[in-house]
């Protein structure tokens, strides 16, 4: 059986709601005055008046702290980030123990890919009384894009003893427990966060059955997983292309690609799929309608090395010799492992 490329499964979520501190205006203070009237343009989502009164603040009195933080959290809601992170640190330059501060500036870096500075600034949050489930939360989303596993699964544990009902947070505990090979693990989380996930996120139930399928050997509890997902969005193209994997699994070849079907009527230019199409076919000796999958695979997605290796063996199964090594040695130079040994007889 040729290997299958499947899609990235894991959705780490980033809901981030900046909200405006509360202070009590003094009078005679024209920067606080000035400053709440910013606050009022926030609620109301007036971004741009908003920053030009807590800009107008932070001009009346330079070391308004929060007036910079504010700001910043305005433009984050802009998708302004490098300039969120300009502005929280001002604040933290202000007032070093600002907690709350760093912790926004360490969501900004990470929406910048900016991870390990990120984990600093969540660290320093903490440090500094923000001990809040979010700020342990990001702390191990960071943690897990950089590669660090165990120590995110530490950070989400520590959110979870906070919030013991945060679905995110036992879903990507899930996710470093499977790295870490600790599957049955990975599965109890799995089932927390499906139990505490009010607004049934269907990538959870994906998630929960690509474990099943990929490690647990349940390929049964799989296809239950992703048909649900499919009952919460009927739209959701990775659960039918996963769910036709498991069928295929279980060599129902037909239903396999009826699934693999179903997700190109809602996106065709999703590649994975074709190339899942070729493999069944090529397990149904459908070497030429393989081939025909294969093509279109590779038209949407020319550097799609796994389906140059497919698509040679299915040319090689139908004595197109020539046809087959070009295949290989492309994805060969594509960088698709263990690809020598179809080159072997090629000369």
């Amino acid at each position: 059986m040729k290997k299958i490329l499947l899609a990235v499964l894991f959705i780490l979520p980033f809901s981030l709601f900046a909200q405006p501190d509360n202070l009590v205006v003094e009078k005679g203070q024209e920067a606080q005055v000035t400053y709440n009237k910013g606050l009022q343009s926030f609620e109301k989502k007036d971004y741009n008046k908003a920053i030009q009164l807590f800009t107008k603040a932070i001009q009346s009195n330079p070391k308004f702290d929060k007036a910079y933080f504010n700001r910043g959290s305005v433009k984050m809601e802009q998708k302004n980030y490098k300039g969120a992170i300009a502005d929280y640190s001002k604040a933290t330059d202000i007032t070093p123990t600002y907690g709350k501060a760093y912790y926004s500036r360490g969501t900004a870096k990470m929406l910048l890919g900016q991870y390990k500075s990120a984990i600093a600034d969540f660290n320093s949050a903490i440090q500094n009384g923000y001990k809040t489930a979010d700020a342990y939360y990001y702390k191990g989303v960071a943690l897990f894009e950089n590669g660090r596993y165990s120590d995110a699964e530490k950070a989400y544990t520590e959110a979870i003893n906070i919030n013991r009902e945060y679905a995110y947070a036992y879903n990507d505990r899930a996710a470093t427990r499977k790295m870490q090979k600790k599957y049955e693990e990975a599965l109890v989380d799995y089932d927390m966060a499906i139990k505490f996930d009010n607004s049934r996120h269907a990538f959870m139930y994906v998630n929960r059955g690509s474990l099943k399928r990929d490690y647990l050997n349940d390929l049964d509890g799989a296809i239950y997983d992703y048909s649900t997902a499919l009952s919460i969005n009927s739209k959701y193209v990775i659960a039918y292309n996963n769910r036709g994997v498991a069928k295929f699994m279980k060599k129902d070849y037909k239903a396999a690609i009826q699934d693999y079907e179903k997700a190109l009527k809602l996106d065709n230019k999703y590649a994975f799929s074709y190339n899942n199409i070729g493999v069944a076919k090529s397990e149904m000796k459908d070497y030429k309608g393989a081939i025909t999958a294969y093509d279109k695979a590779i038209r949407i997605n020319p550097k799609y090395g796994q389906a140059y290796v497919n698509r040679g063996s299915a040319k090689e199964l139908v004595r197109d010799f020539n046809g087959a090594c070009k295949d290989w040695n492309k994805a060969k130079s594509l960088g698709v492992k263990g690809v020598d040994k179809y080159l072997k007889n090629c000369k």
